[in-house]
């Protein structure tokens, strides 16, 4: 199945990640409550399955689910080199996306 996400084609949502490959790309993590699906966070990785199942927000996932968590992928040979842009095209289409929000590092020299 295709869910589209800021006019991409993603595949999903799935409801585990055993469909989903050890590849290059990007994701989508989603809640789905009563037919209606909340998008948490996008994120990408060399290794989507892994980094979905090991991911550092997982905490932020459960805190701000409505409903059952699903995901949803667009690999990297579909979209050659764009994995950054489609994340950012993802965040600035969908604004109040509650997970992954990135803020800004300030180093110390």
């Amino acid at each position: 199945m295709i869910m589209p996400i800021a006019d991409y084609p993603f595949e999903g949502p799935h409801r585990s990640v055993k469909k989903i490959e050890n590849s290059l790309g990007v994701f989508a993590v989603i809640c789905e409550f009563v037919g209606t699906y909340y998008l948490l966070d996008v994120d990408q990785s060399d290794d989507v399955k892994k980094a979905i199942l090991n991911h550092e927000r997982k905490k932020c996932w459960q805190k701000y689910r409505r409903g059952l968590i699903r995901y949803a992928v667009i690999y990297e040979r579909n979209f050659p080199s764009e994995a950054e842009e489609i994340e950012k095209k993802i965040r600035h289409t969908y604004k109040n996306i509650p997970c992954g929000t990135k803020e800004p590092s300030y180093s110390k020299e």
